[in-house]
């Protein structure tokens, strides 16, 4: 308990990893990382699910511009800005890069990770905003940089000097086809899960299999079709949800959250402790000099595409995002198996500096694990940086934001304007009119959701009685 306050779960895991490695590179020849197939096929996937699954959908629509925003916009610029200072200072290094070399580098290296931030930023319960905006933009960054990457790649193939301009717009079109490609693949098998646990709603023990199963087939086929396989696997899980428990029964329901929440644990206890493994590897070549380089220019470039971002972003939002959060933002972009998955992945025929990019990577990883993610905690209280304090909502409470939503959607009718209001009443009566009879045993709407939250309370409130009358009875009895 005494080093989880001081230092993230993740940390201590690497930690473990770190020991466990040293003793079995000293006493058997066996060499142990993680490896990319284990990590991409395995470990990954329940993670990513988990996350997809209770992800909090309102708060995600609501900010999927600035999500978007730094997705797409600031991981491009955060590759760029890595990329020339890396190369800038080429004359500290052991060893000779070229410009595209770099660029592949970079973009490995400057993508956040889901795993490193989930870790982190759900032991510290930051406010909503803060952890939707950061757990979002690491979530959906992967489009980017696996075009980014295979674009990259074939060009080191190709060779610098033989370059032409189309090489470049096809990297360009490649993203759109392999985010929406991620994307349609999501909510096909979203329909697909919805439909399977409502035709098996008789055997209910099939519908926690469904809903594992299915998702899990949404990132092969993506992987297989070559689209993202997280936003697949994320797009399933996060549409899903709101169908799948219209027709679940109680226990089957119960079973699909904690068996995803345990296989989440699970892999990303492994994942991290198979990180400290590979600092053992025998296979690593360290050049420091790169190593600082690198290190500095991700954490100073991170910074400048936060703060420049969200300059931009506070434009047109209505809630701005502070100073504090922008500056927790910046501390949250943690590195993690990600980036060494896909480093693994380099063809080090063509790329020689490949065995110092693991090891760099390496150093990266645990840097922003264990500086950023240790100082992430004091700096929350530090400044002072509101805090999601996690309680049921009253049943009042519910009713009185659904009013204020029906209010401001009529004050956008009366005054003309097609607000985030108008458009969510839109979708919500098209959802109610066809997809929710078409998808679920029995449609969740506003009303049916109310009544079962009363009968949730009810049910707690008898439950307490019963205890504390039975814990009564046992006092009279020892007595």
């Amino acid at each position: 308990p005494r080093a989880r306050h001081f230092f993230p779960e993740s940390a201590v895991l690497i930690v473990l990893g770190l020991f466990a490695g040293f003793t079995i590179y000293e006493l058997w020849t066996v060499d142990l990382f993680l490896h990319p197939d284990l990590f991409f096929l395995y470990l990954l996937p329940p993670i990513v699910l988990e996350a997809g699954y209770f992800m909090p959908n309102k708060a995600f629509i609501s900010n999927i511009t600035t999500i978007s925003l730094f997705a797409v916009a600031g991981t491009v610029m955060n590759i760029f800005l890595t990329s020339c200072f890396i190369f800038a200072f080429q004359n500290f290094y052991d060893f000779n890069i070229t410009i595209v070399d770099t660029l592949l580098f970079s973009t490995v290296i400057s993508a956040v990770d889901p795993v490193a931030v989930l870790s982190v930023f759900e032991e510290i319960h930051v406010n909503k905003l803060l952890y939707i905006t950061v757990f979002g933009e690491s979530l959906l960054n992967d489009a980017v940089t696996v075009v980014l990457y295979h674009s990259f790649h074939s060009m080191v193939r190709i060779g610098q000097a033989h370059l032409i301009y189309q090489d470049y717009t096809m990297s360009m079109m490649n993203f759109f086809l392999v985010s929406g490609g991620g994307i349609l693949v999501g909510v096909v098998f979203a329909v697909v899960a919805a439909l399977g646990v409502k035709w098996s709603s008789n055997v209910s023990v099939l519908q926690p299999i469904i809903c594992i199963t299915v998702p899990y087939m949404a990132y092969l086929c993506s992987e297989i079709v070559h689209v993202s396989g997280i936003l697949g696997i994320v797009v399933c899980g996060l549409c899903m949800k709101s169908y799948v428990t219209g027709s679940m029964e109680e226990r089957a329901d119960i079973t699909v959250k904690y068996t995803l929440k345990t296989l989440s644990s699970c892999c990303e206890a492994i994942i991290f402790v198979f990180l400290g493994f590979s600092i053992f590897s025998k296979d690593h070549k360290w050049d420091f000099g790169f190593a600082i380089v690198t290190v500095i220019t991700c954490f100073a470039a991170r910074f400048l595409v936060v703060f420049t971002l969200t300059w931009v972003a506070n434009k047109w939002r209505m809630q701005k995002i502070s100073l504090r959060d922008q500056t927790i933002m910046a501390f949250g972009g943690l590195r993690g198996a990600i980036c060494f998955g896909l480093v693994l992945t380099i063809d080090g025929e063509v790329v020689p500096a490949k065995p110092i990019m693991i090891s760099t990577t390496l150093i990266v990883i645990v840097f922003t694990v264990f500086i950023q993610g240790t100082m992430i905690k004091p700096l929350v209280s530090f400044l002072n940086v509101k805090i999601d304090n996690a309680y049921d909502k009253s049943l009042f409470q519910s009713c009185i934001e659904h009013s204020f939503e029906d209010t401001m959607c009529g004050v956008e009718a009366i005054i003309g304007a097609h607000g985030q209001y108008y458009w969510k009443n839109k979708v919500d009566k098209w959802n109610a009119q066809f997809l929710e009879p078409a998808l679920t045993r029995q449609d969740m709407n506003r009303g049916r959701r109310l009544l079962k939250k009363l009968t949730d309370m009810t049910t707690d409130e008898q439950r307490e009685a019963l205890l504390q009358e039975e814990s009564a009875m046992l006092e009279e009895h020892q007595v």
